[in-house]
């Protein structure tokens, strides 16, 4: 098989392309662990203006008084979530009324002035220029700090209507009392499961969070960054709650594009205080339609059985970018596909170093004919690549393979040849490494 590759025993040298295709990946990798690490030992001091909290509080009873006669329940009970419509749910599920003003009108009756409900977020300005709703005609779950108090709300619109209702899921927007960013929702739920020796199990969205609790049974409780991409605070939060080295945590995530990349960005932020667990669910449901679909138990026995590290995905998610959803069947691909793995692998923890530079020599012996000792010789110079100092931002490996396998252009003939300068080219030479040897 090396004869076939034409490369005998040696590998080609690092070049500028791989440092260029490992750069992104080394400062994201850097960042991430950073910023995790100082979250969970620096936490945000919590200072809340009280009558902010008080509109929250008393919005969040006026949308469980609205729940009967609408649509939620049924909805509910159609999903299998019936569970959190229960009295002794800790979720809270309510209904904002299809009116614009109603809550408006409520929140002012209660006393409270135009300028504090606009900082709470739950009302803002019309198109008319009076105030009304933030949200109606939705399912609405409350948001809350890890200490318990509803400092926002996420609501679902009505199933069959489009777009030009709003989005699927609307939240709150940023307020003094809340950031997107920082809170998880299903922490604060999840407190007295915790307690009990349940594991975290993150997941896309807050239908997911309640499935997954409703399912787990004790043993699984779900949380979920509601919309957008998991942050070190996220993480930080959830750290402060559970001990995540000690207990784990599984990443449920869709299984689209844009599952994959977000769990990629998880296990940077996780990969410092354990060792996360991907989760495949079958036929790429998420644990809502799998609950409604299948039941609590088929939930369950997926969270359990359908499991494996989450630096697979970072590592497979690296070699994809040089596959574009094809075999790897030219030489030089399968070469940037190793070094952008071996770049990913250089930046994990000690412990996970290991166990992934084994299974890409499997790999690529399985797939390729590559020898280990070639494989593991990338491992370790992506480790050394890992700690120089030329950090630059530069184009993608695809943009690179592009350019550099594109047949050379036609200089003009009067040009001199002896003065331009050497046009490198990606392609197959010894190693610098025998070289030196």
């Amino acid at each position: 098989m090396n004869a076939e590759r034409g490369i005998g025993d040696k590998i080609a040298p690092v070049s500028l392309a791989d440092r260029i295709a490992a750069a992104d990946r080394r400062v994201d990798a850097a960042l991430a662990h950073a910023a995790t690490k100082t979250a969970v030992h620096c936490p945000p001091v919590t200072q809340r203006d009280p009558e902010l909290v008080q509109i929250h509080a008393e919005a969040g009873r006026f949308y469980q008084a609205c729940l009967q006669g609408s649509w939620v329940p049924e909805y509910l009970v159609g999903r299998g979530l019936d569970a959190a419509l229960l009295p002794t749910s800790p979720w809270k599920i309510g209904y904002a009324p299809a009116s614009w003003t109603v809550l408006t009108e409520y929140l002012r009756h209660l006393g409270h002035c135009d300028a504090a409900l606009l900082c709470s977020g739950l009302v803002v300005n019309g198109k008319t220029g009076q105030l009304r709703d933030h949200f109606h005609d939705r399912l609405m779950i409350p948001l809350r700090a890890a200490d318990g108090y509803v400092i926002a709300f996420i609501g679902r619109r009505r199933p069959g209507v489009g777009d030009d209702d709003g989005p699927k899921y609307l939240s709150s927007p940023n307020t003094p009392l809340f950031t997107k960013g920082h809170l998880l929702a299903g922490l604060a739920e999840a407190r007295r499961l915790f307690a009990s020796g349940a594991q975290p199990v993150l997941v896309e969205g807050p239908l997911d969070a309640i499935a997954v609790s409703i399912a787990g049974n004790g043993v699984f409780v779900g949380v979920t960054p509601c919309g957008t991409a998991l942050t070190a605070e996220q993480v930080s939060a959830l750290a402060r709650s559970v001990d995540l080295r000690e207990r784990g945590i599984r990443v449920a995530l869709d299984a689209d594009s844009a599952g994959r990349k977000a769990a990629v960005r998880a296990y940077q932020h996780l990969a410092p205080l354990g060792n996360p667990v991907a989760v495949t669910l079958p036929d790429g449901t998420d644990p809502a339609d799998l609950l409604r679909t299948s039941g609590r138990d088929a939930v369950r026995d997926a969270l359990q059985r359908s499991a494996r590290p989450l630096a697979d995905l970072a590592v497979d998610a690296a070699i994809g970018e040089w596959a574009h959803g094809r075999e790897l069947v030219f030489t030089e691909l399968q070469i940037g596909a190793l070094r952008a793995a071996a770049t990913v692998i250089a930046a994990m923890p000690e412990e996970h170093i290991g166990p992934q530079a084994a299974r890409l020599c499997a790999l690529y012996a399985e797939r390729y004919g590559w020898k280990p000792e070639e494989v593991t010789a990338e491992v370790i110079a992506g480790i050394e690549r890992r700690y120089e100092p030329d950090l630059r931002i530069l184009p993608s490996p695809w943009a690179v393979i592009t350019r550099a396998t594109a047949p050379p252009r036609q200089r003009p003939a009067s040009v001199n040849e002896a003065g331009m300068p050497a046009r490198h080219y990606l392609r197959l030479i010894p190693s610098l490494q025998a070289d030196r040897a």
